[in-house]
């Protein structure tokens, strides 16, 4: 099989263009190469070419066997799950918390006189920033559980407070 020799296609603006394509919009990006790479016909001298895939079971699987029968028979999850568990309990938490508070503030803030309304409108936002920080602190956790997580369909999304707000239908300032 010959290997056809690339080289770079385009103008130096447009490999300019795809470089910073290629670091800040890589989905749409990549999927553009590969239709392209099959318009010329770069996929075209594959091995394997035609030939049924090999849906085997992992490779990988004998040297983790006695690891996964333990962890089986004693009914016991691999630790990446029980992280994924605790922070999606985490983040149901503070949903759940979230809707509490602002229940209680939009409640108390419809009944309060004036003078009042200003101690409610600060208590609202001592909440906010209380839970910018724990944001911060379940996108940490998120991250970290990302770069373990052995499967692509687990990942689990970074939060936004603005966006958890909206979930709650709680407006961010208090008025």
């Amino acid at each position: 099989m010959k290997k056809k020799s690339e080289k770079p296609v385009g103008s130096p603006v447009e490999q300019a263009e795809r470089h910073y394509r290629m670091r800040h919009e890589r989905q749409d990006l990549i999927e553009e190469l590969i239709q392209e790479g099959q318009e010329r016909g770069l996929f075209d001298d594959l091995p394997g070419k035609g030939e049924p895939l090999n849906l085997q079971k992992n490779p990988y699987e004998k040297d983790m066997e006695l690891a996964n029968k333990l962890l089986k028979e004693n009914d016991l999850p691999p630790a990446w799950i029980l992280q994924r568990k605790r922070i999606l309990d985490g983040i149901n938490q503070f949903r759940v918390d979230i809707k509490r508070q602002w229940a209680w503030h939009e409640r108390e803030f419809a009944a309060a006189p004036i003078e009042g309304k200003g101690r409610l409108t600060i208590s609202w936002d001592n909440y906010c920033r209380k839970w910018i920080e724990t944001v911060a602190d379940l996108n940490k956790r998120i991250e970290n559980f990302n770069l373990k997580r052995p499967l692509d369909n687990l990942e689990i999304l970074k939060l936004s407070l603005d966006a958890e707000l909206a979930r709650a239908n709680a407006p961010r300032w208090l008025r």
